[in-house]
């Protein structure tokens, strides 16, 4: 199998970076639509107090808009929003991009109408070695990313120290995963900055790698603690009911006071940590050494 290269080149530390915004409500659109044109100010609004954990580049400006859940297979987007979000970014002059979940076997119909109303070029972020075969064969004009979920790494936020998170390397810079990545026609890696992370942990990837901020994710589940408040003893806490999306209008907060763990939520199926401000800046050092390319600002 042959890899092709895609080593940072010498002056791409002095590029401007790429910056996108994630949303995963789609009903949250018509806060967007309003704007002729979005600025990097319009995506930090959008963060509300957790902008002061995200330490961008002065010359930072939206180039990337996407839409849709990494988690869930039912908050793929409806067809009509997808409709909506690429018009806006036509609007706005940025490319649009679904992200996918893990999939189940009766999303790959809605999936595949999904993927039909993407223009040429446009991203799909997938979190499913089936769904990026998917796209592969039936959308080779979109381009795959790996998202986060197909990255792996350690991420607890209730490790002690930098020593446990160096005894568990990540696989990124393996050949396999690359010759994995290179056959599915992958040409990106969508990241978390993990808890002890170092802006150099990103250095010698030979990959564009983009990393979301300031939310990580620790981990998922097929469980949706909040969709099961509701239901009978019985059912809850069990796959197969019927989702109203309740995680949409609902965020545990977890808080564990006198420890050194870093803020942490739940919603829905995934639980996240929250970035401290070392780790904004180790970010911006990435991003400054050219290991970074792009930034995807997120919420919880």
């Amino acid at each position: 199998m042959t890899s092709t290269q895609h080593a940072p080149t010498p002056d791409s530390g002095t590029r401007p970076i790429e910056l996108g915004f994630a949303l995963v409500d789609e009903r949250e659109l018509a806060a967007f639509a309003r704007h002729e044109r979005l600025t990097r100010d319009d995506y930090l609004d959008q963060l509300g107090e957790a902008r002061d954990y995200v330490a961008l580049p002065d010359d930072a400006e939206p180039t990337h808009f996407f839409l849709g859940s990494e988690f869930c297979e039912h908050l793929l987007p409806s067809v009509e929003a997808i409709d909506r979000a690429v018009a806006l970014c036509e609007r706005w002059d940025l490319t649009f991009g679904l992200v996918t979940p893990i999939a189940c076997d009766g999303l790959f119909d809605p999936l595949r109408a999904a993927l039909a109303r993407l223009p040429a070029g446009a991203e799909v972020t997938v979190n499913d070695w089936g769904v990026a075969r998917f796209v592969q064969r039936e959308f080779p004009d979109l381009r795959p990313v790996a998202g986060r979920l197909l990255g792996k790494m350690l991420k607890d936020p209730r490790l002690p120290s930098a020593t446990w998170a160096r005894m568990y390397p990540n696989g990124l810079r393996a050949g396999p995963f690359r010759d994995i990545l290179d056959g599915l026609g992958i040409g990106r890696l969508e990241l978390d900055f993990p808890p002890f992370g170092a802006a150099d942990m990103y250095a010698g990837i030979d990959f564009p790698v983009g990393v979301r901020a300031p939310y990580g994710y620790i981990a998922k589940g097929r469980i949706c603690k909040m969709g099961s408040l509701s239901l009978d003893t019985p059912e809850k806490f069990s796959p197969g009911h019927k989702c109203r999306r309740e995680c949409l209008g609902f965020n545990e907060i977890g808080a564990r006071p006198g420890t050194h763990e870093l803020p942490t939520s739940q919603r829905g199926n995934t639980m996240y940590y929250r970035h401290a401000k070392g780790m904004a800046a180790a970010v911006a050092e990435a991003v400054k050494n050219g290991w970074v390319s792009r930034i995807v600002l997120s919420g919880a």
